[in-house]
């Protein structure tokens, strides 16, 4: 093919390029490539279609032209070349999608638009590329993707791990799980910065296939409106196996029935939870539906109107924790916190309420605020005072609970520095129980988990201050006494201290005579035919030697 020097502006970008995102700050940089080196690949262009405002259409090359743009170039060298439209798009996807950098959005729109064309099968998109027929499929189904989730990628929300599960849904499923876990409404009540895989699955599980065993209600429960429990409904995947190929994981097939007693069984909570505020978060408006089916089932549900949640603390859980410090402070925090708290529900600063629904979502949850005037509600500004007030209250509650833990810490500090500088240690006498109990206590911090276990303590974090480890320790003693000694005399550091090997040999006569016997035995053989190899050989070479005199 003849390379040409065509003008620039005799060229246009083809709008059939897939490629709509071009960084700014990598153009400059090629542009003060080509400036500094020249081109070195020229552009690819076709003839622009009848009425087009340009003579050439770029066919490859379109960041190779707006480079050249930016530094003033007239021409372009380029090869022109007759294509029709499906052998243009064919070229310009076959480049973009060996780029490194190539947006996966729109790797999929050039992967679906190659296979919707029949322009080329999977197994040759595959083989083009080095990657895998299943790699291609999927960036074909990830096309599908509502904006929605495409948009919650692009801020970070998301990732193209959680869009490659999502796709794989119905668009009017992806819209479901959207709008009831993925809205900002939803997303401010998130307790992470963005969901994990599980925690993905949870949300489709739970909202989108309405999986049973998610369910808020009892599932042979009749008094439901529909008349039907869900265990014998011929609904339930599992009573139909034939049609159904996840039947083993029973999910209702009818969503608005399933929905329907999810919502009747959070009205009949609701109604556990007498002389207890019931309320809505979001306008009216957008929960209008679920509160006049409130206000059917007898239930009368007033606004949050300004006011925000307080969070009741979470307490810690020990299994998610590895290092006991960490999770002792993890607690201490809680059980401050909690502290706090309950001090604030006690006196009613905060109180208690039963959310029904949030931005037209079904919520059913207990949750706290603080006490404000029901008349004060929507005045935002008499809110905000109010709230200001009972945080102030509350971070005063927060130091008051501080001076007791900061009197256990000043005392503890003190005992720590009045020992350091006393004479306990200059004591001779018996020691008493305690002393011995802490002594072994110590001890045994050094030992090893397995020992620990083997004497029936609980090694999760390595606290045996409870009665019953205290008990334990005490008959044990003597075996934790041996524990420590043989760990002392079993490091490899004993072959390089003459005292401590010297122990190690008192020890072995006095409770393993046969084996020190047996040792003992076992290397002086070995070491008298190492000694005897030895000393033969020395007597060979001195042979050798005499005779080599002997020749001279």
């Amino acid at each position: 093919m003849q390379v040409r020097n065509i003008p620039l502006a005799d060229i246009a970008p083809s709008e059939l390029n897939p490629r709509k995102t071009f960084n700014q700050e990598e153009l400059e940089e090629l542009a003060q490539n080509i400036k500094e080196n020249g081109l070195v690949q020229p552009i690819t262009l076709r003839k622009a279609p009848k009425g087009a405002s340009a003579k050439f259409e770029i066919v490859c090359g379109e960041r190779r032209f707006r480079a050249s743009q930016l530094i003033g170039a007239k021409d372009i060298q380029a090869i022109v070349k007759e294509l029709d439209d499906k052998q243009a798009f064919a070229c310009m996807i076959i480049e973009n999608l060996q780029r490194k950098d190539i947006d996966p959005m729109e790797e999929a729109a050039a992967f679906h638009r190659l296979h919707k064309d029949n322009t080329m099968t999977v197994a040759q998109m595959a083989k083009m590329l080095g990657k895998s027929t299943s790699f291609v499929l999927g960036r074909i189904q990830l096309h599908n993707t509502i904006p929605e989730f495409v948009q919650l990628m692009r801020d970070g929300i998301l990732v193209l791990t959680h869009l490659l599960d999502i796709c794989k849904l119905t668009e009017d499923q992806q819209k479901i799980l959207f709008e009831s876990c993925f809205t900002e409404a939803c997303r401010s009540r998130w307790t992470y910065k963005f969901p994990n895989m599980p925690q993905l699955h949870e949300m489709i599980d739970e909202h989108v296939m309405n999986y049973l065993e998610k369910a808020n209600f009892s599932l042979t429960d009749d008094t439901f409106s529909c008349s039907q429990a869900c265990e014998n409904c011929p609904l339930n995947t599992k009573n139909n196996p034939e049609s159904f190929n996840d039947a083993n994981r029973p999910r209702c097939m009818k969503r608005e029935c399933f929905m329907k007693k999810c919502q009747e069984a959070v009205f009949r909570k609701a109604k556990e939870h007498k002389d207890v505020q019931l309320v809505y978060q979001g306008d009216e408006k957008e929960n209008a539906v679920i509160i006049n089916a409130a206000k059917e089932a007898g239930l009368e549900l007033t606004a949050l109107g300004k006011r925000n949640y307080v969070f009741k603390p979470v307490e810690p859980n020990a299994e998610n924790f590895q290092d006991k410090e960490c999770f002792e402070k993890r607690m201490a925090n809680y059980q401050h916190a909690k502290s706090v708290f309950d001090d604030n529900v006690n006196d009613g600063t905060v109180v208690k309420v039963f959310e029904i629904c949030f931005s037209g979502q079904l919520s059913g949850e207990e949750k706290y605020v603080f006490n404000i005037p029901q008349d004060s509600l929507d005045n935002e500004n008499i809110v905000n005072a109010m709230e200001v007030v009972n945080k102030k209250i509350t971070a005063l509650k927060d130091k008051l609970y501080s001076c007791d833990e900061q009197r256990r810490d000043e005392e503890i500090e003190r005992h720590r520095a009045f020992l350091e500088q006393s004479d306990y240690s200059l004591a001779n006498g018996i020691m008493s129980k305690n002393e011995t109990l802490i002594f072994l206590y110590i001890a045994l911090k050094r030992l090893s988990q397995e020992f620990k276990q083997s004497l029936g303590l609980d090694t999760t974090f390595g606290d045996y201050t409870d009665k019953a480890s205290l008990d334990t320790i005490e008959k044990k003693m003597n075996q934790i006494k041996r524990e420590f000694i043989k760990s002392a005399l079993s490091e490899k550091s004993v072959l390089y201290s003459k005292d401590m090997a010297h122990l190690l040999g008192l020890l072995m006569g006095e409770k393993y005579t046969k084996q020190q016997r047996d040792i003992s035995k076992s290397l002086d053989e070995q070491y008298a035919s190492v000694k005897s190899s030895l000393q033969a050989k020395i007597e060979n070479l001195k042979s050798a030697e005499c005779n080599e005199q002997d020749e001279n």
